[in-house]
């Protein structure tokens, strides 16, 4: 049994580290812009898209990806000799992409199986490089969703924005939070919803920048103050904000010196509805430990069955 990871264009992985894998295969988003559809990191990059942002007197749109090149890819995975593809999509909250997926779980082959990640960005990230290592350590399909579930039952995603006005503009967040947050310059703290809806919502504000990643601070350190069963990771992304970032990414390394940290971005596909000015971390159990233990365990009951 083989299996793929497919997932979107928003998970921005590291390309390199999609090329090392051999078995993940990104989906673009497509962005609709200036009369164009642009496929999200493909021809549409960071540095363009929130370089032009500003000055268009439209802004963009995504739609979700077409159909027919999902079915495509399923058909030249079935012909490299995947039996199985495990898709990790972006937040059913804030994307109608892994509803119409469900299209393809009645294939053979390659069998279709859908993980709802309640994420996107640096949250599935760490879902996606979970679920390649599991494959290639030659897991079943039932114990790649297992171990998704476990990593997922840990994950927390909050962040920050500048401006309110590009989440309410594609109904990800309430005009009454909206209006709220910029009458009285108010830094709202965003959370994605990861272990129920995947819908973002406002869990806190804050005067200021500084002020608002000090929370941020705060529920991690809540986080770690809970037992666990494994120790974690986090991933930092900014949407154009590339200073404070590397500020911030310094300062947590040095307070949070039991957490492996990794830095990424977002993209345009989620710069449409974000806007520029975005800071923010996905945090949950070190996806790596997590596959190291499984395969501990898996290696011992291994043995244990020999005769």
């Amino acid at each position: 049994m083989s299996i793929a990871i497919v997932t979107d264009s928003t998970a921005y992985l590291p390309p390199k580290s999609i090329q090392r894998s051999g078995n993940i295969f990104v989906i673009p988003v497509p962005i609709l812009w200036h009369g164009k559809t642009f496929e999200d990191m493909v021809n549409l990059k960071p540095e363009f898209f929130y370089n032009q942002l500003p000055k268009s007197p439209k802004l963009p749109t995504t739609s979700t990806p077409n159909l027919g090149k999902v079915a495509n890819l399923l058909d030249n995975l079935s012909l490299q000799g995947y039996t199985n593809v495990i898709f990790i999509p972006m937040s059913k909250g804030i994307s109608s992409f892994s509803n119409i997926l469900h299209k393809f779980e009645d294939r053979s082959r390659p069998k279709v199986h859908i993980f709802e990640s309640n994420s996107t960005c640096g949250g599935n990230e760490m879902l996606v490089l979970l679920a390649s290592r599991l494959a290639k350590q030659n897991f079943s399909v039932h114990e790649v969703l297992a171990g998704l579930d476990l990593l997922r039952s840990s994950l927390t995603i909050e962040f920050i924005v500048k401006d309110l006005n590009y989440l309410k503009r594609t109904g990800r967040i309430s005009n009454i939070e909206r209006l709220f947050g910029n009458l009285l310059n108010i830094r709202p703290i965003l959370a994605m919803d990861t272990h129920d809806s995947g819908k973002i919502s406002v869990i806190a504000k804050e005067r200021t920048e500084k002020h608002a990643l000090s929370h941020i601070q705060q529920d991690l350190n809540k986080a770690l103050a809970e037992k666990s069963q494994f120790p974690y990771s986090a991933v930092i992304f900014d949407g154009n904000h590339l200073t404070k970032k590397r500020q911030w990414t310094q300062y947590l390394k040095k307070e949070f010196s039991d957490i492996r940290f990794s830095s990424s971005i977002l993209g345009p596909a989620i710069g449409c509805h974000t806007g520029p000015g975005v800071l923010g971390i996905a945090w949950a159990y070190d996806w790596q430990v997590i596959a190291e233990d499984m395969s501990k365990k898996h290696s011992k009951a291994r043995s244990e069955i020999r005769p």
